[in-house]
């Protein structure tokens, strides 16, 4: 039997080397993602105690009033800062994220293709074996045919 060769092998190989390249890098925006967010998370914390020490100094200490608003004010623009990376850093993960679905898609394609293409080639195969098998069980049977006709012919019997 024939052995199936798909011919668009190459482009089956080229779409999952860009699939694995795809996968490498959504996971590498994803790192950077949660690297963002354990950030805010930090900050919104550093954020929240400095609140709260400018409402102490507000309360017991007057003169530190000023200095503990400045520090707050900081930590918000940080923690500002840093909720705009982590949305900006959200879009860059979709995008790849949408890549390495059409990424996937495009190897699924391939290989369906590679599966159906496999799949006629078998039923193909199988059909010429079967041809095969038939014109041979004709053959036989027509020389089986032959061989008693000869049979009948030299014992003088005549078949009727």
């Amino acid at each position: 039997m024939a052995r199936f060769r798909f011919r668009m092998d190459a482009s089956l190989q080229l779409a999952q080397q860009v699939l694995e390249s795809a996968q490498q890098e959504y996971a590498a925006e994803y790192r950077l993602w949660e690297r963002c967010v354990r950030a805010c998370e930090a900050q919104h914390i550093c954020y929240c105690e400095a609140q709260e020490e400018q409402r102490n100094a507000g309360l017991y200490r007057p003169e530190e009033l000023g200095i503990c608003q400045i520090f707050s004010v900081e930590q918000r623009r940080r923690l500002e800062q840093l909720e705009t990376r982590r949305k900006e850093q959200e879009l860059v993960m979709e995008k790849a994220r949408k890549h390495l679905l059409e990424a996937h898609r495009e190897v699924e394609k391939f290989q369906r293709l590679k599966d159906k293409q496999a799949l006629a080639f078998q039923r193909a195969e199988l059909q010429k074996e079967q041809k095969i098998l038939d014109e041979t069980g004709q053959v036989l049977h027509w020389l089986g045919k032959k061989t008693l006709n000869d049979e009948y012919m030299m014992n003088g019997r005549t078949k009727r």
